[in-house]
C-alpha cells in the first residue's frame, strides 16, 4: 500500500504555508480579558449541539453552557426539508434496521465504520422517539400514524416529515426544550475564536462575546457542534454561519481531521440568477418528480437503474453530464406526475417560495442545479464524540464518525446529529462530573497591548475582504466542486497558498476577519485532502482518476496540525 501523503509535491506544498502552524487567531492578554466558568461547553445550536446539551443537562448539578454563532434556531438543521431517517414502524412497511444499514452501506463505497452505523440505526429509534416527546410533530395520516416518504437510495419508505420544514420543526422542538431547563443557559451572538487548551487539553474557548468583548469561557468539558463547511463555495444549500469555524478552530488545537475530501453536493437547487440557491428537497424525486433536459427528456435512467432515485453522487454528476451535452447551466425538475393536492400538502415551502420568483411548480418544471451541501469528513471521533484532544468532543456534521464512508445517504445526517449529539453530551457529563473546575491558565502577557475592549474591524484597506472571499467560492466551486482533477487541485492548492500567506499570519480584531481566517485554512485543508485522495470513491470524483482504487484507498485519510 502507497502512502498519499508520500508524494513530493504535497510535500512542497505543506511545508510552505504560512500561517498553518499557528495556535490562537486573536492575540490577546489572560490576564485583561473576563472569565466566566461552566461545566460543559456546547460550542453550536443545531440538531446535535442541543441534543448534546439535553443530554448533558440530565445531571442537574452541572451547568451546560450553549453558544449560538447567530441566533439559537440558525443552523444547517433548520434548513433541511426532507427529514430524518429512522426504522420506526418496520412491522408496517417491512423495513428492518438490518435494511437501513445495508442501504448506508452500499452507498458508503467501501469505508463505511459499521458499529457506529449499528448504534445510529439501533439508537436512532428511540432518539426519534424522544424528539415526539418533546413535541416535535412530523406529518401523520387520518389514522393517526406516521406519514413515511422515500428517498434516493433508501430501499423503503422510513423518512419522517414535517412538509418541507422539518429540519424547521426539529430546531423548534429543541430549542424550546433547551430553554426549559434550568441548568442549560443559552447564549446567541457568541463567536467562538479559538478553544483553550492547557498541556494538550482542552479547557475551553476564546470568544468574542454578545456584546463584541473578548472572553475566556473555561469549561470541563467541551463540544464542538459548528456545523458544515457549505459557505466555501460559490453555490450552497448552506446557512451563512456554515463556514468552518469548528474545523479550523479543531486543527489549530491539534485534534485529528478526517476524510475532509468527502463532500455531498445536493443535486437539486433553485437555480435563478439573482436568487438564493434554495435546496429542492430530494423527497420531491420520491414523490415522483422527474429530471428533465430543456427539451423534456428524462435522462437519470442512462446513468442509473434507480433512475431518479439514484444516489446524490451519481445525480450530481449526471446533471453536470447534461449541463456539457445541451450547453445549459440548468436542467428541470418536472413534478407533472404528482398531484396538486399532494404538492400543496408535502411542499408548501418550496411552492410558495418558487412562486416568489415567478415558478408555479405545480404547472412548470423547476430549473435546478448541483450545489455544495454537506460536509462528510470532519473532527474525528469515537461513538462517544471523545476526539484525540481530552477534554475536545465533537458531534453532528462538524464530526467524522465514519457513518457515511464516502457517501451520504440522505436524511441520514440528522439522524447521525441525534444520536452522535446525545451521546456525547451524556459522555461530556460524565466525565465532567469527576473533574475540578479548571483554572485560567497563564500566557506571556502579548507584545501588543491589546485591552478586551470591543473588537472592531482594523483590516482597513489592507485587505479587500469580500474580494477575496468571492474568489475562495468561486476557486472552490470550479476547481474542488463535484468532480475535480489532480492538475485543478493542484493548481488550487497553489493558489489557496499564496492567499493565505498574509491573512492567516494577521492578527485581526473582528469575526469577519477571523471567519475569512477559518476558511481559508479550511479551503486548503480540504483541497490538500483531495488531492491526496488519487482514486474516485463516492462523492470525491477524479476525472484523471475515475475508478476505485481499493489497494490504496480503501480507508480513511486524516491530516492533523502536528503534520506541518
Amino acid at each position: 500500500m502507497t502512502d498519499p501523503k508520500n508524494n513530493p509535491l504535497l510535500e512542497k506544498l505543506r511545508a510552505c504555508v504560512p500561517g498553518m502552524n499557528r495556535r490562537y487567531l486573536a492575540d490577546f492578554d489572560i490576564s485583561r480579558i473576563s472569565h466566566r466558568f461552566t461545566d460543559v461547553l456546547v460550542i453550536g445550536s443545531g440538531i446535535a449541539g442541543l441534543s448534546a446539551a439535553l443530554a448533558a443537562a440530565g445531571n442537574e448539578e452541572l451547568e451546560v453552557l450553549v453558544l449560538a454563532k447567530s441566533s439559537l434556531e440558525e443552523s444547517a438543521t433548520r434548513w433541511a426539508q426532507g427529514g430524518i431517517a429512522a426504522v420506526m414502524v418496520a412491522e408496517r412497511t417491512g423495513d428492518s434496521l438490518e435494511a437501513h444499514m445495508r442501504d448506508t452501506i452500499d452507498v458508503a463505497a467501501g469505508i463505511a465504520e459499521e458499529e457506529n452505523l449499528r448504534i445510529m440505526t439501533t439508537e436512532g429509534v428511540e432518539r426519534v422517539r424522544e424528539l415526539v416527546e418533546l413535541g416535535t410533530n412530523f406529518d401523520r395520516n387520518t389514522e393517526g400514524e406516521l406519514q413515511l416518504t422515500r428517498e434516493g437510495a433508501h430501499s423503503f419508505p422510513r423518512i419522517l416529515h414535517r412538509g418541507d420544514t422539518t429540519g424547521q420543526e426539529i430546531a423548534r422542538a429543541l430549542v424550546e426544550a433547551a430553554l426549559k431547563k434550568n441548568n442549560i443557559l443559552c447564549r446567541p451572538g457568541t463567536f467562538a475564536i479559538d478553544l483553550l487548551d492547557r498541556e494538550g487539553s482542552c479547557i475551553g474557548a476564546l470568544v468574542a462575546n454578545e456584546t463584541g468583548q473578548l472572553e475566556a469561557i473555561w469549561a470541563r468539558q467541551t463540544i464542538l457542534a459548528t456545523g458544515g463547511i457549505g459557505r466555501l463555495y460559490r453555490e450552497t444549500t448552506n446557512p451563512s454561519v456554515a463556514t468552518g469555524d469548528g474545523l479550523a478552530m479543531a486543527f489549530r488545537a491539534g485534534a485529528r481531521l478526517m476524510d475532509l475530501e468527502f463532500i455531498q453536493f445536493h443535486p437539486t437547487t433553485l437555480y435563478l440568477a439573482g436568487a438564493d440557491r434554495f435546496l429542492i428537497t430530494e423527497a420531491i424525486r420520491g414523490e415522483g418528480g422527474v429530471l428533465r433536459t430543456q427539451a423534456g427528456d428524462a435522462f437519470m435512467k442512462r446513468f442509473h437503474e434507480l433512475a431518479d432515485l439514484a444516489p446524490r453522487d451519481v445525480v450530481s454528476r449526471s446533471i453536470l453530464e447534461i449541463m456539457k451535452e445541451t450547453g445549459e447551466n440548468k436542467v428541470w425538475l418536472d413534478l407533472g406526475a404528482i398531484a396538486e393536492d399532494r404538492i400543496r400538502e408535502r411542499f408548501p415551502r418550496i411552492l410558495e417560495l418558487s412562486r416568489s420568483f415567478g415558478i408555479d411548480i405545480i404547472r412548470e418544471p423547476i430549473p435546478v442545479r448541483p450545489s455544495a451541501h454537506y460536509s462528510i469528513g470532519g473532527v474525528s471521533t469515537d461513538p462517544n464524540g471523545r476526539t484525540n484532544v481530552p477534554g475536545l468532543l465533537a458531534a453532528g456534521e462538524v464530526a467524522c464518525t465514519g457513518v457515511h464512508g464516502a457517501n451520504r445517504l440522505g436524511s441520514n445526517s440528522l439522524l447521525e446529529g441525534l444520536v452522535f449529539g446525545h451521546r456525547s453530551g451524556r459522555e461530556a457529563a460524565r466525565a465532567a462530573a469527576g473533574l475540578p473546575r479548571p483554572e485560567p491558565f497563564p500566557l506571556p502577557k502579548q507584545d501588543k497591548d491589546l485591552s478586551p475592549e470591543v473588537v472592531t474591524n482594523t483590516s482597513g484597506g489592507e485587505l479587500d475582504l469580500d474580494d477575496l472571499l468571492s474568489s475562495l467560492k468561486s476557486l472552490l466551486w470550479y476547481k474542488v466542486g463535484v468532480e475535480r482533477n489532480g492538475r485543478d487541485l493542484s493548481s488550487a492548492l497553489e493558489q489557496l497558498s499564496t492567499w493565505t500567506a498574509y491573512p492567516l499570519a494577521a492578527d485581526f480584531r473582528d469575526v469577519e476577519s477571523w471567519t475569512l481566517q477559518n476558511m481559508l485554512q479550511t479551503s486548503w485543508l480540504v483541497t490538500y485532502s483531495a488531492l491526496r485522495r488519487a482514486e474516485s470513491r463516492g462523492v470525491h470524483y477524479r476525472t484523471d482518476h475515475p475508478d476505485r482504487d481499493d489497494l490504496n484507498f480503501s480507508r480513511h485519510l486524516a491530516i492533523s496540525r502536528a503534520d506541518f
